[in-house]
């Protein structure tokens, strides 16, 4: 029970919040200090003491989103192999405290990631000193993001290796998957303006997915894709098809997919991937008609040629467009314009055909409530993955900087962020704190029940009860009734 210690004048419903807040921010600092130290004594017992000689203990502390805890854990000295003297934490060891980032907590760093991945690293680290006990800067915020960026960047090297080796092979099968590519120029900053197209750099983005649903049951026509997979940042043509494909058969089973559409605004890069995998390529409606009115100076034949094309008249189109040239008195401006709009058409004829009209297409029936529409999602996709972000704000990046965000972009548009933020920072540490405490759990000693007048206090249910179970959740209910006993 909590003692109300403040004036009775100064109380009212914010300022109670608050203090209960905090009270239970430092109570909950409280247990987690006392489970780390009791199970630092229970791998002190459990170890191996002909190797591992208890040498001192020493104080660390850990960032959450309770706050900082400080806690007292035992240091050992062992020999390797070759006889040479180390210094270990087995309670770091097992807890993996080398992948932490800043010595913070993963549910920490899942929220500053989620923050910013929204806002700036300033909003970022305000929101998380007003909502969590942990106080960081900004600059804490953006070192969090460099980090994970970096540690999802060399996962994606692996994978890439993997793809190259042929090791990988996915298990979902499906018969068409579509892909949608795009880019994004942003502004660059310092040194990263050098070179290329100088203030500005173009990141990638690659999304594939297995067709559409509605979003709703019944007569809605709002449509939503399914098993949106989403890769981006800064890569050359070929390193970008290769992590593209790697995704692709990190997901599916590559031999059963029938028929792969690509659609994308006839970019190199984009036509690179098409070529890396059998890929119909098809040119994005949006960009083609956006490109006729471009360059074409009457907007009444700019309305003229889009009907050709949305009616595959193609030659046809061609020719108007020909015909312009002399309809506008030879101007030199208007008519590279002109030829400038052929030669995009022409680049990319095949592409001018939608996929569902083709005849050299044969288009397997979807499964049961899946539908194959008319493509189209890119714009939309850069706008809310990268440019609310990263352009939206008139802001300029570093290119490293740039590339690990548009990183964790990806993967939250893909839905996966919070799985890979455990997998990379404590998906290990779960299971082999599971395992540990079942190794060193005591057997409940067998007692004869003796009848009292006494009765027990009244305790609470245990922590997580009807809750998912994850690995970490039961490593701290079996840590709670280490022995048969509660430790709290």
């Amino acid at each position: 029970m909590f003692n109300i210690s403040l004036p009775l004048n100064d109380i009212d419903f914010k300022t109670l919040e608050k203090e209960i807040y905090q009270r239970v921010l430092k109570y909950g600092r409280e247990k987690i200090k006392s489970i780390l130290e009791k199970l630092d004594v229970m791998i002190m017992e459990s170890r191996d003491k002909a190797k591992f000689r208890n040498i001192c203990i020493k104080k660390t502390s850990i960032k959450t989103v309770m706050g900082t805890i400080e806690y007292s854990r035992r240091i050992y000295r062992y020999y390797d192999e070759d006889g040479n003297k180390h210094y270990i934490s087995l309670l770091d060891e097992y807890l993996k405290m080398d992948k932490t980032i800043g010595q913070m907590s993963a549910n920490l760093v899942e929220k500053i990631i989620e923050n910013a991945t929204n806002m700036s690293y300033r909003k970022t680290a305000q929101n998380i000193t007003e909502l969590t006990g942990q106080d960081i800067s900004h600059q804490a915020a953006w070192d969090v993001v460099q980090k994970m960026g970096e540690k999802i960047q060399e996962q994606e090297k692996q994978k890439i290796k993997a793809y190259e080796k042929g090791e990988l092979k996915g298990k979902r099968e499906v018969k068409v998957l579509f892909e949608e590519s795009d880019g994004l120029y942003i502004n660059m900053q310092g040194k990263d303006r050098k070179g290329g197209s100088g203030r500005k750099k173009e990141i990638k983005l690659a999304v594939t997915y297995e067709g559409w649903e509605k979003r709703y049951f019944g007569k809605c026509d709002e449509y939503v894709v399914i098993n949106k997979n989403v890769v981006a940042g800064f890569h050359n043509s070929k390193e970008f098809a290769d992590l593209s494909e790697a995704t692709v058969s990190e997901e599916y089973n590559i031999e059963k997919i029938q028929l792969r559409i690509l659609n994308g605004d006839g970019a190199s890069w984009i036509k690179e991937s098409a070529s890396l995998a059998l890929k119909h390529f098809q040119l994005d409606r949006f960009h083609i008609f956006q490109a006729i009115h471009k360059y074409i100076y009457d907007k009444k034949e700019a309305k003229k040629v889009s009907r050709m094309i949305k009616k595959l008249k193609i030659d046809q189109a061609l020719n108007h467009i020909e015909q312009l040239k002399y309809k506008c008195g030879g101007e030199a401006k208007e008519v590279k314009k002109l030829e400038t709009l052929q030669q995009y058409l022409t680049n990319n004829r095949d592409g001018l055909i939608p996929y569902k009209q083709r005849k050299n297409i044969k288009l397997p029936a979807p499964p049961e409530g899946i539908s194959y529409r008319n493509l189209g999602t890119m714009e939309h996709n850069i706008c809310d993955i990268l440019y609310l972000r990263m352009k939206n704000r008139k802001m300029s990046w570093s290119k490293a900087g740039a590339n690990n965000l548009a990183k964790i972009l990806a993967l939250k548009a893909s839905g996966k962020l919070h799985d890979k933020i455990n997998s990379l920072l404590s998906g290990e540490l779960s299971e082999r704190l599971t395992q540990k405490v079942k190794e060193i759990k005591k057997p409940k000693p067998k007692t004869n029940e003796i009848k009292t007048n006494i009765y027990p206090v009244r305790r609470g249910g245990m922590p997580f009860s009807g809750c998912s179970v994850t690995n970490g959740r039961k490593a701290i209910q079996d840590l709670i009734t280490y022995g048969g006993q509660s430790i709290f």
